[in-house]
């Protein structure tokens, strides 16, 4: 059955894979601004850093009664590295690529198992800009993908 497309089960699929994924050390769901704050402020942060974007939603309709609302998000994965340390820093972008097909690969999964629907040629993944913010190295995945809104507008 189709995850249900309210926001905060949108949040836990990916709370969930974040937190059953043994790399990733800390997980936010939010603004940038946010992200930010906690890597300077919360003491139990630590890298990998996998940052959830709020989402832009568009609802669709595939014309037999299915109704799902279309989730375009981002999902980075941020690890520190010095900023005079060509090396560490390539270890981060790799590191944070694996990650990132890991999550591809269950993205595929839930997709093939009708949990939700998903469109591999729709992804994009991209490196994170270096200048970005306190010398964050890693890799952000774009990701489009519809969550099952029928029990919500038929009830």
């Amino acid at each position: 059955m189709m995850i249900v497309g309210d926001l905060k089960s949108y949040i836990n699929y990916f709370q969930a894979w974040a937190d059953a994924t043994p790399e990733i050390k800390f997980f936010c769901f939010g603004s940038v601004e946010k992200g930010i704050e906690f890597a300077r402020s919360l003491p139990e942060f630590d890298y990998p850093f996998c940052w959830l974007e709020q989402p832009v939603l568009q609802p669709s309709d595939n014309g037999a009664g299915h109704l799902c609302l279309r989730y375009f998000t981002g999902i980075s994965i941020l690890i520190k590295a010095p900023i005079d340390e060509q090396e560490q820093q390539i270890d981060a972008y790799a590191e944070s690529l694996a990650i990132l097909i890991d999550l591809m690969s269950k993205l595929m999964k839930d997709n093939n198992q009708a949990l939700i629907h998903f469109d591999l040629n729709t992804l994009k993944l991209e490196s994170i800009n270096q200048l970005w913010i306190d010398a964050h190295y890693g890799f952000r995945m774009e990701v489009q993908l519809d969550l099952n809104i029928n029990t919500r507008l038929f009830r």
